[in-house]
């Protein structure tokens, strides 16, 4: 096993003195439809030195016309640079309302006021840059990030609550490398602590101006462990990318690992785009010794963790487009020891059906003046669990109550457990005023299995003068 987790390394490694994207972004927005464009974390805007400028949100959504729930986000932003070598942006928000009763369940589901808010119903975002000099930047805030050209990422997403973090990135060329250190929070666990440390590394290279590729690895490990006060692991302040090694030496106290990779490929009106994520690979334990496993059961072995997406998207005058399909096997993102899940505030920070699931997405997005007609439709596969049973969804239980075979447990696929089908279907109408959006939307969801049929319909009305939506997408 550490032959192959070497010869991956290797291969890549040696890839990787090639190119570059600018595929990792840092947000403090709630990116509604940012994965139609691109951004540039590097290079200052110039045009402004200071702004001030207010966050507005608003909505009246209902079921039926004695159903009325209103939402409301109040915020504002102050923006500043200095000299093309400082910048601050800084958001601070309030959200409040009336929420409908799905919306109150996940909430409720997730021990959380809202998603994207944590624990309470305000937050602070805020990230100060300082240019170093032409090659290296150094970023610190409290806020998200994404890596990826799609609508969801297997990487890392910008769902989940804000976080406190420090990113050094460095241009040269075609290369461009990130170090993001920061700390995420599991609120309900209680023994032991409850934070968790990550590094993030991100590798962009261009092999040509057309084709990019990147290269990811994460480490989470939590600050205490049992008969054990961590703190701050020193070794993972590395900079150099590829921590499996040095995550293998911490025999003591190792940390959850996670690589993958990044591309596109820039025709000329559309992008292909691709992600693959391995959180864990075990193609034969037999020679580790280990009592109950043998080769034949290894077939869907849980310890097989991996996901990959595939998409395309383009524009063509003012019609933009985008098909993408995402598949994540049991178990992924998981752990055996829960704090150490790739999670924060219990959200997930990758995808948010969090694992055992296949994904179909198209968005269809026509502008025309101060109009713009948006159509997302979404169909999900994901095998959910039943009263007492862990098929490999939920990452917020240890990979040691699988289900099916319990501690060597294999014969696993995706969709196993209660196989569930979820279709969404979300039009929505804009009309572009003077410093805000007035909107129409309908949010539709079918929820079916041998256990479950549920249907949800709501329309809504509202202004925003900044990408928010009150509904999730799962």
């Amino acid at each position: 096993m550490r032959k192959l987790i070497k010869i991956f390394l290797f291969v890549f490694y040696s890839f990787c003195a090639l190119a570059q994207s600018d595929i990792f972004r840092a947000s403090l927005e709630n990116q509604v439809s940012d994965f139609f464009s691109d951004a540039n974390t590097n290079d200052f805007d110039t045009t402004q030195n200071l702004s001030v400028s207010p966050r507005f949100f608003a909505e009246s959504s209902s079921s039926n016309k004695n159903d009325v729930y209103s939402t409301y986000l109040l915020g504002i932003k102050f923006e500043n640079r200095i000299k093309n070598k400082f910048m601050l942006i800084a958001c601070y928000d309030y959200l409040a309302g009336d929420y409908n009763s799905e919306i109150q369940r996940y909430q409720d589901s997730l021990g959380i006021y809202y998603p994207g808010f944590g624990l309470k119903d305000s937050r602070l975002q805020f990230n100060i840059k300082y240019l170093v000099n032409k090659f290296i930047a150094l970023d610190i805030g409290n806020g998200r990030h994404f890596i990826g050209d799609g609508y969801q990422s297997l990487l890392l997403s910008n769902l989940a609550s804000s976080y406190p973090y420090v990113r050094l990135s460095t241009k040269f060329g075609p290369v461009k490398y990130y170090n993001l250190y920061t700390t995420f929070l599991n609120p309900n666990m209680l023994d032991y602590g409850r934070k968790k440390h990550a590094t993030i590394h991100y590798l962009d290279f261009a092999i040509t101006q057309k084709i990019h590729v990147g290269v990811f690895e994460s480490i989470l490990w939590q600050s205490k462990s049992e008969g054990a006060n961590n703190g701050y692991e020193l070794a993972y302040l590395n900079p150099v990318i590829f921590y499996r090694p040095v995550e293998f030496s911490k025999q003591s106290s190792r940390g959850n690992a996670l690589m993958g990779a990044n591309f596109n490929v820039r025709f000329s009106k559309t992008i292909l785009y691709g992600q693959f994520m391995l959180d864990d690979l075990n193609i034969s334990r037999a020679s580790d010794g280990d009592d109950g496993y043998t080769v034949e059961n290894s077939n869907g072995f849980f310890q097989n963790k991996f996901g990959y997406q595939l998409g395309l998207k383009g524009q063509i005058d003012n019609l933009k487009c985008l098909i993408e399909y995402n598949q994540v096997q049991p178990y992924t993102y998981g752990h055996r020891t829960i704090l150490q899940n790739y999670a924060h505030t219990n959200q997930a920070l990758a995808h948010p059906l969090g694992a055992n699931f296949k994904e179909l997405i198209s968005i269809i997005e026509i502008r025309k003046g101060k109009w713009r007609y948006k159509i997302k439709t979404m169909i999900a596969n994901v095998g959910l669990d039943s009263l007492d049973t862990h098929y490999g969804q939920n990452i917020f239980e240890s990979d040691l109550e699988a289900s099916t075979g319990g501690q060597y447990s294999s014969g696993n696929f995706n969709g196993q457990g209660v196989s569930t089908t979820i279709f969404s279907f979300h039009p929505e109408i804009s009309f572009r005023l003077k410093g805000f959006d007035l909107f129409g939307s309908l949010y539709y969801r079918r929820k079916k299995s041998d256990l479950l049929d549920q249907n949800l319909l709501f329309y809504s009305v509202g202004l925003r003068t900044f990408p928010f939506t009150n509904f999730t997408d799962y």
